[in-house]
């Protein structure tokens, strides 16, 4: 970690304006509040944790955000220090906001109170003696960052019970939360449907998206990538985007993108088993076989753009040897020109993979299948569906296609 430590701002009172140039901060920025724990998970379960916030953190960095925390070196907060050593230097901007009696600054901690983590950039101290009261604190800090033009994502991490306030202060205000589930606390509750009041109508609006752990980085990344790519209010579902109109020279694979909208589970809190169950063990095929079925499409849609092309040239070459009789070049650059047209032609024509296209179907339709299934009645008939559904997916992926 760094050894300077983050350039400390201590507010005079609780409810101080959040000024963004006197406290150092920056303004219209894309906004991540990580909200956690302060007392320390177990090693477990930071370990894997940690994978996720080094992803995350980096697609923050991407994006240009700026990352809230509670500031001390403790609980999320470490573990988000961590994660940003990991990144050798190249993590986005880090504020902490903490109530000042909770952290030691100048001095070594006497008590209970916490140093403030060192790869922060800023902390902003809050006059308080208890953990809680910096948190009306910290989303006045989002809005003063993000301001009204860019999204702010709020990313749940566990949770205890002083967190419920923050989550309905975030979600009254229309704004997106991701809840990492498999964590405990209240990340768990949400997921399964566990919360009631304000709290358990504000996260049916659409504006929450649940991944569980066990579902890996890219799954939480492809939430975040969403909501910094949208503006403030989109709701959390995935749109289909519209398809390009030129095939490009150089595939790029795309991201894996959840089957269903993580929100969904929300709303579903009984298929929450089978969702996580299928997300770990059809979706990683099924984006594999998409992937392999959309190469092979824009393989194939590059050599009938450039068959046309060819086309194009041998119709200006055929002009080009009208015009100029006496000349053989034309006649040669009109047949190789043809030519060519008439292969690349050829080869667009047989360019799909439509082995890869129809088990891409298949494993949705298995997908879905799972979902309909009937609850299990216990675990050994749990474990048993899930041994079927790995055989069943394995069949699919390498089994010859028949077609009927």
């Amino acid at each position: 970690m760094s050894t300077a430590g983050p350039r400390v701002c201590r507010l005079a009172h609780p409810d101080a304006d959040i000024r963004v140039r006197a406290l150092h901060l920056p303004r219209a920025r894309p906004v991540l509040a990580v909200l956690g724990p302060v007392d320390a998970p177990e090693a477990e379960l930071a370990a894997a944790v940690l994978p996720v916030l080094r992803a995350v953190l980096a697609a923050a960095a991407q994006r240009d955000a700026v990352v809230l925390t509670a500031g001390a070196d403790t609980g999320i907060t470490h573990l988000v220090g961590l994660a940003a050593d990991a990144l050798d230097g190249k993590w986005p901007r880090l504020v902490g906001v903490a109530p000042s009696g909770k952290v030691a600054v100048d001095a070594e901690p006497v008590g209970d109170e916490v140093r403030l983590n060192g790869n922060h950039d800023t902390a902003v101290l809050v006059p308080g003696s208890q953990w809680g009261e910096e948190v009306p604190v910290l989303f006045r800090t989002v809005e003063a960052v993000a301001g009204a033009r860019r999204p702010a994502l709020a990313f749940l991490v566990g949770g205890e019970d002083g967190a419920r306030a923050a989550l309905v202060d975030h979600l009254g205000r229309d704004r997106p939360l991701l809840v990492l589930a498999g964590t405990g606390g209240l990340a768990d509750d949400i997921a399964g449907g566990k919360v009631d009041g304000d709290l358990e109508v504000l996260v049916r609006s659409g504006r929450v998206a649940v991944v569980h752990l066990d579902e890996g980085p890219d799954r939480v990344v492809a939430v975040l990538h969403r909501v910094f790519a949208g503006k403030p209010g989109d709701a959390l579902h995935a749109d289909v985007p519209p398809p390009s109109v030129w095939p490009r020279v150089r595939f790029r694979e795309p991201s894996a993108v959840p089957v269903i909208d993580p929100g969904y589970v929300l709303d579903y809190p009984l298929l929450a088993g089978a969702i996580h169950e299928a997300n770990q063990v059809v979706a990683p095929v099924l984006h594999e076989q998409e992937v392999a079925a959309l190469r092979e499409r824009e393989r194939a849609r590059l050599l009938v753009v450039l068959a046309i092309g060819a086309g194009f040239a041998a119709t200006a070459f055929g002009a080009l040897q009208a015009w100029l009789r006496d000349e053989s070049w034309p006649g040669v650059l009109l047949a190789v020109a043809g030519a060519g047209a008439a292969v690349l032609a050829v080869l667009g024509r047989g360019g799909e993979n439509p082995d890869a296209r129809a088990r891409a179907e298949r494993l949705r339709a298995l997908y879905f299948d799972h979902l309909a299934a009937p609850p299990a009645a216990d675990d050994a008939e749990r474990e048993e569906r899930a041994r079927e559904l790995a055989t069943e997916v394995a069949r699919h992926r390498h089994e010859p296609v028949s077609r009927s």
